[in-house]
């Protein structure tokens, strides 16, 4: 299948899922992606990528990499692109193969996403997750694809070195359990945080983050072992995901 064709399949998650392929956009995601040391396979360009020094740039360095540097129009990188500014290139590469790992050293944190739809927050609490050292991201069945353009886009690069998998709740129950890691969740009728001793967290720890306006999925709510809160001024219900992500994470942080 010729690149374009491919990048243009990939825009649906069936497609991705079938191909075991990922599309990243703009020079920015291009960027670490190439700095990520993960393969790739090619590069969709445009005209006006080559009037720019950082555009310049990325080709000189796939060129270098022998990776496949196509150059199209405007109209079709637009048609192949997910988002709506794709900045004149796309690359095309397999989606890494990851996997859960037991924890190592004297602490871990993983992080579990219910059923979150939104691509920015999911790439954004994945950035964040990066950040401040979780050691892996699972997201549950009904969250959006972690290889959708959108996603990826918004980790700004987190995505290509952050270990994030799918993974159904029973395998990473079964995974948590066999490891002896607690599992909590944020939930607003949680304890407050600032109620937690920090000599009390426990070294394991998984946290689960739900959609703001469902809430945790019932199965999930109904095994998790603690559930945690954020206060907040009167009249205030809840926050953005992505933000309750990394206030709680930084607060659990150990060590």
């Amino acid at each position: 299948m010729k690149l374009l064709s491919l990048a243009r399949d990939l825009q649906r998650r069936k497609a991705r899922d079938r191909q075991h392929r990922f599309v990243a956009e703009g020079v920015r995601t291009v960027e670490a992606l190439l700095a990520s040391g993960l393969p790739v396979e090619g590069m969709l360009v445009t005209a006006i990528l080559r009037d720019q020094a950082r555009g310049r740039q990325l080709v000189e360095v796939a060129d270098g990499r022998g990776i496949a540097v196509v150059e199209v129009s405007d109209e079709e990188l637009e048609s192949a692109a997910g988002t709506e500014t794709p900045q004149g290139v796309l690359a095309v590469a397999p989606i890494p193969e990851r996997s859960l790992r037991a924890p190592e050293g004297p602490s871990s944190r993983f992080l579990v996403l219910d059923a979150l739809q939104d691509p920015g927050n999911v790439g954004t609490v994945i950035r964040t997750a990066a950040a401040l050292g979780v050691t892996a991201t699972v997201a549950l069945p009904g969250t959006v694809d972690l290889w959708n353009a959108k996603v990826v886009r918004s980790t700004m690069g987190a995505l290509f070195v952050h270990p994030a998998l799918p993974m159904s709740w029973d395998a990473f129950a079964e995974f948590a359990a066999s490891h002896s890691v607690p599992v909590w969740a944020a939930d607003t009728d949680g304890v407050p945080l600032d109620q937690v001793a920090a000599d009390s967290l426990p070294a394991h720890l998984a946290l689960v983050v739900s959609n703001e306006g469902a809430g945790l999925s019932a199965h999930v709510a109904a095994a998790v072992t603690s559930r945690v809160a954020i206060r907040m001024a009167p009249g205030i219900e809840s926050l953005n995901v992505a933000v309750a992500a990394g206030i709680l994470l930084h607060a659990l942080r150990v060590g």
